[in-house]
């Protein structure tokens, strides 16, 4: 575990996140959330709609997460029963008392749910989203198959190094072998919030380029905000498509300094459903093998502010420069304090005596 702790400088960048798969939360079901250094509670009301609320009641601090029931359209807490509606304010005390219910609310956060997921939209200052999560259409098409397996677990990092890890292109051949050839084409492009990349290279394939005649891999990745991109890869053999699928990876900030990170595989279908699922699971055991190598590093990198980029790899600085879309004014201020902080600290520090 990395002990240089003052070195990880990212602040949490405001961006749509998952907290829950849709699947994973019922009508009438509560759950407790420890993500963005906050205690949260989700929950789906009686009539299905996902709401996220700041954790603890209002009234004497008890988490709704842990003993919290939906009544309706809201969840009532545990301690004394106070009955907080879909909008967080209390609209039922359950006890006699004296005046009007109170007018204090609990702290709401923005969801949005498609693609089978449950999405809150963080912002260091509580603004509200700028901006909404695309609908992936793998999610809603028969014509995909989506792999059993999962890769999930908690990483030693910040969401923006996690997120860089795709503009590192260098690293795919090194630490996951890949076997890319000639490069047929690149680019990258940049929508507002919206980052693209694309690429196609000549490969070589062991089994698959004997059996198919595969001789081309061709990737767009698509990063939306810092906590989701959606990797769009297929594979040609003599200028036609033979497989074609999805790594979506959905990388949630648990504080500034770890992360939940997650990824899901989905194949369009290849021949018949059975084959299908076989080779999915295949991808997938493989995507998990090569995600655990980059958590190794995660996990024990430090973050270099000014690193020695070769020309070609010039889409680092690209994806860090693209990165400031997603700071508020204050985490800026923060982290020039930071980084001033630091230039001072190296100043103060005494040069070693010459021999």
């Amino acid at each position: 575990m990395c002990l240089n702790r003052n070195i990880r400088i990212h602040p949490i960048p405001n961006s749509w996140y998952r907290v829950c798969f849709s699947k994973d939360l019922r009508p009438g079901e509560v759950k407790p959330l420890r993500y963005f250094n906050k205690d949260l509670v989700l929950f789906r009301t009686e009539s299905g709609e996902a709401r996220v609320f700041d954790a603890h009641c209002r009234h004497l601090g008890a988490h709704l997460g842990h003993g919290g029931k939906v009544t309706g359209e809201g969840i009532q807490c545990p301690y004394h029963g106070w009955i907080w509606d879909k909008e967080a304010h209390c609209s039922h005390v359950p006890y006699p008392h004296t005046g009007c219910n109170p007018t204090v609310k609990i702290g709401k956060w923005p969801v949005s749910e498609h693609n089978g997921t449950i999405y809150t939209y963080y912002d260091s200052e509580g603004h509200p989203p700028t901006w909404e999560m695309p609908k992936f259409p793998e999610f809603y098409s028969g014509e995909w198959v989506s792999a059993i397996q999962i890769y999930k677990r908690d990483v030693t990092c910040s969401i923006q190094e996690i997120a860089e890890n795709n503009s590192d292109t260098a690293h795919f051949s090194h630490l996951h072998g890949a076997r890319f050839g000639k490069v047929l084409h690149e680019s990258l492009e940049f929508d507002g919030l919206n980052r693209t990349h694309i690429a196609a290279y000549e490969i070589e394939i062991p089994i698959l380029s004997k059996l198919l005649g595969i001789d081309e891999f061709h990737t767009t990745y698509q990063q939306y905000g810092l906590g989701c991109n959606r990797n769009i890869v297929f594979l040609k053999a003599k200028g036609k498509k033979v497989l074609e699928w999805r790594l979506i990876c959905m990388h949630t900030p648990i504080d500034k300094h770890n992360a939940e990170a997650l990824c899901i595989t989905k194949l369009k279908k290849f021949i018949n459903i059975p084959i299908t699922r076989f080779i999915v699971e295949l991808l997938t055991k493989k995507a998990c093998e090569e995600v655990d190598k980059d958590a190794m590093v995660w996990d024990n990198k430090v973050y270099l502010e000014h690193p020695p980029l070769y020309k070609e790899e010039h889409s680092i600085s690209q994806f860090r420069e693209w990165c400031q879309n997603f700071y508020s004014e204050v985490d800026k201020q923060e982290l020039a304090k930071w980084k001033l902080d630091k230039t001072e600290q190296t100043r103060a520090i005494p040069a070693l005596p010459r021999s």
